[in-house]
């Protein structure tokens, strides 16, 4: 009976085996698991075998009435569906990473036809970016929209000029200091995103029961598993010395220990000094100063510095730029000749419309300029934070609660005049 027992075991974890394998076969590069029926799906049934997208169009051939779940329906089909072909499965990609590559050069392209046509999509692209800001401030959404903007942003940028502007034979050396500046940039940035993980505040530092904490409710399911991931991005984080970042927690750890620890109301973490709670990520950043829409990251304790350096070449690279392609398109004037270089800026640029080639040059240098006035004010206000030794979310707290004070003072008066 023993035996038996013990074969029959072994055959069971084969049987388990075998059937764990199957399970992680290594899809095609082409095939995916539904969301909808998690079945194995493939990339060419993407446009049939949708019921919602039938009767969509069905209704809308005969005028009749169509039912908003199926509308629902039809864009959650259409977002499962959109993916892209890769090792180990097709990838879904995201309809808002998606949009800024075809936005981009639609409303750049538009804006070459004439001078009216370029303003007012410029002044649209501009409120368009302040009312997207707001409304995802004002709903803490976490999105990519704005970083796959500034992407493609610069990639444009970079091709225009590259293909374009050295045309109108431009010096070498110039070329080659844009190029740095804006090969500096974007390295800064990056590594202003890939160090993000680290502000984050893990669970080191210890949590509070919730018996101790009355009106502050546990963490949900998707706290804790953002928590997981972002100790996987920790961990991932390249270029990092291991040893720096054990003294650094160590340090905290033990500060904590001798005074009265900071706890977050909304995660019940036990948090280290200058700590706060981000929306957006779901956790608390180590000195955080905001959270970056542009760069879907937090700035914080680890990355502020490669912030301000990215912000600043960044800056150098857009400037530096818009000065080669106006100067090149138009008619430039002498401003003065340091050391036997000249330096030039544009005078008339009324015939930059003449032409696609002028007129694409020309409407992404006023873009380039667009940006460098927005940057020059993150600039201006990280120089006002760093001289008042402070962070923008401890520069905000303060002015909410100075004037939540005055409004109160304001109301109490109210109460003793009337």
């Amino acid at each position: 009976m023993f035996v038996m027992s013990a074969a029959d075991f072994i055959a069971a974890a084969r049987k388990a085996e075998s059937d764990e394998a199957q399970a992680k076969r290594t899809l095609c590069c082409c095939e995916y698991i539904s969301q909808a029926n998690n079945q194995k799906s493939h990339l060419l049934g993407c446009c049939c075998n949708c019921e919602d997208f039938d009767l969509v169009c069905t209704r809308l051939v005969t005028c009749r009435r169509i039912d908003p779940r199926n509308i629902d329906g039809m864009l959650i089909a259409f977002q499962d569906r959109l993916r892209l072909p890769w090792r180990g499965g097709a990838k879904r990609i995201s309809p808002a990473a998606v949009a800024p590559a075809f936005i981009i050069p639609l409303m750049l392209g538009l804006a070459t036809l004439n001078s009216k046509t370029a303003i007012v999509l410029m002044l649209t692209m501009v409120g368009f970016s302040i009312w997207g800001l707001q409304l995802a401030k004002k709903t803490a959404t976490r999105t990519n929209f704005f970083l796959s903007w500034t992407v493609f942003s610069v990639f444009y940028m970079i091709v225009i000029f590259e293909c374009q502007v050295p045309l109108l034979e431009l010096v070498p050396e110039e070329n080659y200091f844009l190029m740095f500046f804006t090969c500096a940039g974007i390295y800064c940035l990056y590594r202003t995103h890939r160090l993000a993980p680290l502000n984050l505040v893990s669970a080191q530092y210890g949590t509070t029961p919730k018996d101790e904490l009355p009106g502050i409710a546990e963490a949900s399911s998707g706290e804790e598993q953002a928590e997981a991931q972002t100790t996987l991005q920790m961990e991932s984080v390249l270029d990092l010395n291991d040893a720096d970042v054990v003294d650094i927690d160590t340090a905290e750890r033990a500060g904590l220990m001798h005074g009265q620890p900071n706890i977050c109301e909304s995660c019940r973490k036990v948090t280290p000094r200058r700590a706060y709670h981000c929306q957006v990520c779901g956790t608390c950043v180590k000195r955080r100063s905001h959270h970056s829409y542009w760069l879907n990251c937090c700035i914080g304790e680890r990355n502020h510095s490669w912030y301000i350096s990215g912000l600043f070449t960044s800056l150098v690279a857009l400037i530096l730029g818009a000065n080669l392609t106006l100067t090149s398109i138009c008619h430039p004037f002498l401003v003065l000749r340091p050391f036997g270089y000249a330096v030039l800026l544009p005078d008339d640029c009324s015939e930059v419309f003449e032409s696609f080639e002028l007129g694409i040059s020309f409407v992404v240098a006023c873009y380039s300029l667009l940006i460098a006035n927005y940057i020059t004010f993150l600039l201006a206000r990280q120089a006002f934070l760093w001289w008042n030794d402070t962070t923008l979310h401890e520069y905000k707290r303060a002015a909410n609660a100075a004037a939540a004070n005055r409004s109160r003072i304001w109301s109490n008066w109210r109460a003793i005049l009337k």
